[in-house]
């Protein structure tokens, strides 16, 4: 099954929302200066999808670039997955600690992204309307991800990426940008406060 050109596009800009950790990670020391950079950038980000709805030019202009990457419900007013995901990076930066929010952040951005493309590229065994070649392959990516942050302990890393996968395959009505990185930030807080 080959992929169609707008579905390539947004699974491209989608893995554009990993400059979010990576900035974290290597150029922003500050949680507090992060957290005010995303909340500003989430601000914009709703103001457009607000204006876009609403005002014609807006609107027009909107449609011209992004309108054949857009889902329904984003063609009919909601948020759109690049807003929630700021939405999300925000909340995540300001609750986790640093390394756990890169990594989840990471697990949203390149999981979700890998996920997508394989299960929509090879996928045949449905679960709803993901399958599971997709999960397994968004699965492998967020544990070779995690490799690289061995501050968080394997167990952990695991059940985050894990957490993250099953978010991801899961037809919950809340977008993923925003349920990925809290969910799976969340387990791997919780287990580095048992463990």
């Amino acid at each position: 099954m080959l992929l169609k050109t707008e579905e390539i596009k947004r699974k491209v800009i989608h893995l554009g929302n990993s400059v979010i950790p990576l900035s974290y990670y290597f150029f922003v020391q500050d949680r507090i200066t992060m957290v005010w950079i995303l909340f500003s950038v989430t601000i914009f980000f709703v103001a457009v999808d607000y204006f876009r709805y609403h005002i014609e030019w807006i609107q027009k202009w909107f449609g011209i670039f992004f309108s054949s990457m857009l889902r329904k419900h984003e063609l009919e007013g909601k948020l759109t997955g690049a807003t929630w995901a700021f939405i999300g990076g925000t909340i995540s930066v300001f609750i986790f600690e640093k390394d756990i929010a890169v990594l989840a952040l990471l697990f949203m951005s390149v999981g979700d992204t890998v996920a997508a493309l394989i299960g929509q590229r090879y996928g045949t065994t449905k679960i709803g309307k993901k399958t599971i070649e997709g999960f397994a392959g968004g699965l492998v990516s967020c544990i070779f991800i995690s490799i690289f942050f061995p501050s968080v302990i394997w167990i952990n890393r695991i059940a985050g990426s894990l957490t993250a996968s099953l978010i991801e395959l899961s037809s919950i009505p809340i977008d993923d940008n925003l349920m990925i990185p809290i969910i799976s930030g969340g387990v791997m807080t919780l287990l580095r406060g048992i463990i």
